[in-house]
């Protein structure tokens, strides 16, 4: 008789060893980022003024006003968002060499078998990364 086996996902978290290069790359690309919604920004206001006098001019005010009211909402989300970037650069600046830094989670697959410990097998793995490269897998 074989044993059960099954396939499951678990999150593992990738975290970076922190080096100049990559506070260099962390920070080029939250400034990428903001400079994003600045377009986008630009974009979104210069629509809006044609689409808003478009408007007026037929006399619809309460479209106007409506339309005003969802455009503000939405270049007050846009000045949060790189309000949260800039903050975001700062820390970035001030992180520590050699320190960890985590980039985020990826998913994998693991194997479980009847008398694994489930806690175990699907929580707590990391991979350690320095400049792209795998230094240390964790939680395995």
């Amino acid at each position: 008789m074989s044993e059960a086996k099954l396939e499951l996902k678990r999150i593992v978290m990738v975290k970076a060893i922190v080096t100049e290069a990559f506070k260099g790359n962390l920070v080029k690309e939250l400034e990428r980022a903001i400079a994003n919604i600045d377009g986008q920004l630009a974009q979104i206001e210069g629509n809006a003024k044609n689409y808003l006098e478009d408007l007026k001019k037929k006399g619809l005010m309460q479209k106007a006003a409506a339309f005003k009211h969802q455009y503000d909402e939405e270049k007050n989300r846009q000045s949060a968002a790189k309000a949260d970037l800039v903050m975001k650069i700062e820390e970035a600046k001030r992180l520590q060499i050699g320190s960890e830094f985590v980039q985020g989670p990826l998913e994998g697959p693991v194997h479980v078998g009847v008398g694994d410990n489930l806690y175990k097998k699907v929580g707590g793995a990391e991979i350690i990364v320095k400049d792209g490269v795998i230094q240390e897998i964790r939680g395995i």
